[in-house]
């Protein structure tokens, strides 16, 4: 049965990855809208070396497919483009439709609109008590950050939250488990629940969380906040990571509006939150705050990812890495951001420099000044520098078809040692 399953996965594939070289049409996974100035040959993962983390990253996805088990962790960040989730929550639609139903949870979770800032669809969040809440692009600040960039803080011993699941989506996200990501010492109020279905709340301070474990699937959990001892007087969240039991990909989507990438090195808890997550393939999307202006750093910039990537590889070495260079872009809706070109070169080099591959978006999408393009067809917002809904599910449907092509072409690599191991006496 495993064998049949991978062998009709492989056919299907390479039988999809003919028919578009034969017709010029996407013709799997899905079909994707036709707009002459998106460049279709040029939309693929493009490798710095021939042999990198994305082979770790595709023989798992095999192995899922093969096996039947297991989970894959993508971890998307980025500023506004991924806050939203059009764009990142296209994509994790796609990966957990994949060969039918693989969905292992929504992955992490935030309560956005207690800090007065847009949430992903899919889940809310209602609460109580008095709140504050501190983002990591908020320089007047003080505050510490987990890999999310965003905390909420409260001394309010009233104060609650519940999680909901929204039951509208196409997608169950029912969960067994919440990783609560928090600030743990002797200070900090008890996360305390009522729900019949919590088994236990177990807290581990080495890695700065507690895990609620239920009992059953649910959509929903509330928590409170107590104060068991004198000395403690706050609660300080960073995320929540909700997840389920089921084989199948977990996709995290992490933004924050206008978010560059020196904002998440101010993130004290990174490194250790990203290691709770597991990843096995991070997309850097960071990059259009960075080159918002006319002083660019160039230098600077290539630095500031040097360091997330130490991060990312201190965590998993075997993690592939993704780095998505930037949209095009207008500065003040007048003067074309020429700044686009230079971050494209430098995602390439950085590519090269970590083994790691890019997927040219700016090349994609038609290059310099292809976003009036977008306006023109209702995929760009009037600023020049946002899209749409459907702008942004365009993109996220053009980048699960570069990497899904990309794993076709990892089977089609071991397609002849596959077969062979099939047919051997």
């Amino acid at each position: 049965m495993r064998i049949l399953k991978i062998y009709e996965a492989i056919l299907f594939l390479l039988m999809a990855l003919v028919a578009d070289e034969a017709f010029g049409q996407q013709a799997y996974p899905f079909a994707i809208d036709y707009y002459p100035m998106i460049a279709y040959d040029s939309n693929k993962v493009k490798h710095a070396e021939s042999i990198n983390n994305f082979d770790f990253f595709n023989q798992k996805w095999a192995q899922l497919l093969q096996q039947g088990q297991g989970q894959i962790n993508i971890v998307h960040i980025g500023g506004s483009h991924v806050q939203a989730d059009f764009f990142s929550g296209r994509v994790r639609e796609h990966f957990q439709n994949f060969e039918g139903e693989m969905n292992a949870g929504r992955g992490f979770v935030f309560p956005y609109r207690l800090a007065k800032t847009n949430a992903p669809d899919g889940y809310y969040f209602s609460y109580s008590g008095s709140w504050e809440s501190c983002r990591n692009v908020e320089r007047n600040k003080e505050c510490s950050f987990g890999i999310g960039g965003i905390s909420a803080y409260t001394i309010d011993t009233t104060a609650s939250l519940t999680l909901i699941m929204d039951s509208d989506m196409e997608h169950d996200f029912s969960f067994t488990q919440v990783s609560i990501f928090h600030s743990i010492d002797a200070r900090s109020f008890e996360i305390k629940s009522c729900s019949p279905w919590v088994d236990s709340i177990v807290t581990d301070s080495f890695k700065g969380l507690s895990r609620v474990y239920l009992n059953r699937k649910v959509d929903s959990l509330d928590l409170y906040f107590e104060k068991t001892d004198t000395n403690q007087y706050f609660f300080q969240l960073f995320g929540m990571n909700v997840s389920n039991d089921d084989p199948g990909f977990i996709y995290h989507n992490i933004g924050i509006n206008g978010a560059s990438t020196s904002s998440f090195l101010r993130s004290k808890y990174f490194k250790s939150e990203l290691e709770v997550l597991q990843p096995d393939l991070v997309i850097f999307a960071l990059g259009i705050n960075d080159a918002s202006g006319p002083n660019f750093d160039g230098v600077r910039f290539v630095k500031n990812y040097d360091s997330l990537v130490r991060w990312v590889y201190e965590v998993n070495p075997q993690a592939a890495i993704l780095f998505v260079s930037n949209t095009d872009s207008y500065l003040r809706r007048r003067y074309l951001n020429r700044n686009g070109v230079e971050v494209q070169q430098l995602m390439y080099q950085l590519a090269a420099k970590h083994q790691a591959a890019v997927w040219d978006q700016f090349e994609v999408m038609g290059g310099s000044n292809s976003i009036v393009k977008w306006q023109k067809y209702h995929l760009a917002q009037a600023d020049r520098v946002h899209f749409t809904r459907q702008g942004y599910y365009l993109f996220g449907d053009l980048l699960f078809d570069a990497l899904v092509r990309d794993f076709g072409s990892h089977l089609e690599k071991g397609a002849s040692k596959f077969f062979t191991d099939v047919v051997k006496p």
